[in-house]
C-alpha cells in the first residue's frame, strides 16, 4: 500500500487572472505562498518518506514553501504536469469557444490516461510508503478519478481541488 497525500499548488497570478496555465511556469500570488505555508502545517506531524511532484514552477515553489527545513526525498516529474492546452495555453478562460478545444491541446482522455500511468508509477516506485505528491488541479482530479474507479467519461463529477488544498488517498 501507498498512503498518499495528494496536494494542489498554491494560488497562481494566472489563476487570480483566469488564465489557461497548462504548461506555464505560474507565478505564485502572495496568498498562494500563504496556502503553500498553510499546507505544511497541515503537514507537519505527518511522518512523510517523500515528495512527488510536477516540475513546473508553481508547484516546485509550493513544495518549497510547505516542507520548510523537511529533509525528504523528492522526485520531480512531468507526468503530473497540468493539461496542456495547446494554443489556449496564456489565453484568458473566457476568451475561447469551450466548445470546440484545440486539435494541440491534451484530451480529457489523454489526461485520464497519464494519470493512469502516474497511479502505476507510484505504485511500482512507492510501496509501503507515504507519499507527498503535489500537482495541479485538473491532474489530481484525473488522479482521483483514477484510484476511485470513476472512468472517464465521469471525470467532472469529481470535486475541483481549491488551490493548496490535501486529501489523503490510499493506493
Amino acid at each position: 500500500m501507498v498512503e498518499v497525500y495528494l496536494a494542489r499548488h498554491g494560488q497562481t497570478e494566472e489563476n487570480v487572472c483566469r488564465i489557461f496555465q497548462g504548461h506555464l511556469p505560474g507565478r505564485l500570488t502572495d496568498e498562494g505562498k500563504l496556502q503553500a505555508i498553510a499546507l505544511g502545517e497541515y503537514l507537519k506531524d505527518i511522518p512523510l518518506d517523500g515528495i512527488l511532484s510536477s516540475d513546473l514552477d508553481r508547484v516546485v515553489e509550493t513544495v518549497r514553501l510547505a516542507v520548510g527545513s523537511r529533509h525528504l526525498p523528492w522526485q520531480i516529474t512531468p507526468l503530473l504536469r497540468e493539461i496542456n492546452w495547446g494554443s489556449w495555453t496564456g489565453l484568458p478562460i473566457d476568451s475561447v469557444d469551450k466548445s470546440c478545444y484545440p486539435e494541440n491541446a491534451e484530451t480529457r482522455e489523454m489526461l485520464y490516461h497519464r494519470a493512469e500511468q502516474c497511479v502505476d508509477f507510484i505504485r511500482g516506485n512507492y510501496q509501503n510508503t507515504r507519499l507527498l505528491v503535489v500537482a495541479h488541479g485538473l491532474i489530481n482530479r484525473s488522479i482521483r478519478a483514477v484510484v476511485c474507479g470513476i472512468p472517464v467519461s465521469e471525470l467532472y463529477t469529481v470535486s475541483r481541488m481549491q488551490n493548496g488544498e490535501c486529501c489523503r488517498l490510499e493506493l
